[in-house]
C-alpha cells in the first residue's frame, strides 16, 4: 500500500534579517501497514531536519487510495475556518510571502536570481542588478 505524509518544518537562518520560513512537506512511501508507514515517514522527516531545518513534530499520514484515474491525490490538509473565502485565501494561501519587504517593515535579503536579477528571500520582489553583492 502507498501512504503519504505531510510534516511541518521550520527553517531558521543565521542572518537575522532573513525571516523564518515554515514548510509543509509532502512525502510518499510504500508500507505494509499504517504503523510501518509512520515509522518510515517520521525517520525521513528527522533525517531532513538538519542545518537550520527543524521538524515541529506535527504531521498527518494517510493511506493513498489509488483509483483508475490520470490523477492521484497524494496528500491534503483540511483546515477548519469560519471566515469568508477571501479571508481564508488571505490568511493561508496568499500569505506565503508578502509582495515587498517595505509593506511589512522587513529588510530585503537578496540572492542571485540569474540573468542579471536579484530576488529577495523574504518577499516576492525582484530587481535588476547584483544586489546580493552589496548586502
Amino acid at each position: 500500500m502507498k501512504y503519504s505524509g505531510i510534516g511541518i518544518f521550520k527553517h531558521c537562518f543565521d542572518d537575522p534579517k532573513r525571516i523564518t520560513q515554515f514548510e509543509e512537506r509532502v512525502v510518499v512511501t510504500d508500507a505494509s501497514s499504517p504503523e510501518e508507514a509512520e515509522r518510515i515517514i517520521l525517520a525521513e522527516f528527522e533525517e531532513y531536519s538538519t542545518d537550520g531545518v527543524e521538524f515541529l513534530d506535527t504531521y498527518e499520514i494517510k493511506e493513498i487510495y489509488e483509483e483508475e484515474s490520470i490523477v492521484t491525490e497524494i496528500a491534503c490538509s483540511i483546515r477548519i475556518f469560519a471566515g469568508t473565502d477571501e479571508e481564508y485565501l488571505s490568511k493561508y494561501w496568499h500569505d506565503q510571502r508578502p509582495l515587498s519587504c517595505e509593506s511589512v517593515g522587513w529588510q530585503h535579503v537578496w540572492f542571485n536570481k540569474g540573468n542579471g536579477k536579484s530576488g529577495c528571500y523574504n518577499c516576492q520582489e525582484e530587481r535588476d542588478g547584483e544586489l546580493w553583492k552589496t548586502a
